[in-house]
């Protein structure tokens, strides 16, 4: 797999501090963070008012405090695990599957003199939004529940290679809704890109595309900064559009 280095190119689009870690309403329930301002977010910085409240979704470990797992990002407003799987970094995978946006005829489309890409989206039940087809790895695991989600168990080895063909474009802390001050979500973003239409390994995939839920969706979305996805997923879209040299 290769690593692209992307940090400069998309520096100018990331906020100074994590964003939607500091979102007042946890998502999937009624707790509130305690308000955390941009300069209070690095834990260098005092700030004696801090007093977040604790939140686990699993109410087993409400008392634990891991004093070692700290986010490596600042504050958040909230300590606990929230719902994530565990304390300090939960593991993620997401790969961004594209190909060209093509006319009848095969010619790639362009705007503002840029080739278009379609990507590879997912809308899965109880979410109003569009996903890149990843996300949590159990430990032991090669890929994530929800891709399997979408591919038929015959096509996941050949998926396995593509990834391994593909190219790194994130690998670290990923600004998540989900993390706590103890708990944060850590992700790898592989770029999956098929740059000929009549590519073999596309049309096996599209072939072993599924839904195993009536509710679940997967389509080729055109990529567009403008598409209803996941915050944290168009930073990533922007770092393969650079990648690649495509619009955005």
């Amino acid at each position: 797999m290769r690593e692209f280095d992307l940090e400069e190119k998309t520096e100018e689009m990331k906020p100074p501090y994590h964003v939607l870690a500091r979102n007042l309403l946890y998502p999937g329930s009624h707790t509130v963070r305690f308000p955390v301002p941009d300069e209070k977010v690095p834990w260098e910085v005092e700030f004696p008012l801090y007093n977040p409240v604790s939140y686990s979704a699993n109410h087993n470990d409400m008392a634990v405090q891991d004093p070692f797992s700290l986010n490596p990002m600042g504050r958040t407003g909230l300590r606990g695990r929230g719902s994530l799987h565990c304390f300090g970094p939960n593991h993620a995978l997401h790969p961004v599957v594209t190909r060209w946006r093509r006319n009848s005829d095969g010619s790639i489309i362009r705007k503002s003199l840029k080739k278009m890409l379609e990507v590879l989206v997912a809308q899965y039940p109880l979410s109003d939004v569009w996903a890149l087809p990843g996300g949590s790895l159990e430990p032991g695991e090669l890929l994530p529940l929800k891709l399997k989600w979408i591919l038929r168990r015959e096509f996941w080895p050949q998926f396995q290679n593509l990834l391994k063909q593909g190219t790194e474009i994130h690998k670290g802390y990923l600004d998540d809704p989900r993390n706590t001050d103890n708990a944060w979500v850590e992700t790898v973003a592989i770029s999956v890109h098929f740059d000929d239409q009549n590519n073999v390994e596309m049309k096996r995939m599209n072939s072993f595309l599924q839904g195993c839920d009536p509710e679940l969706c997967i389509r080729w979305q055109v990529l567009d900064k403008r598409m209803p996805l996941h915050a944290n997923h168009k930073l990533l879209l922007h770092k393969v559009s650079t990648l690649l040299g495509s619009y955005y």
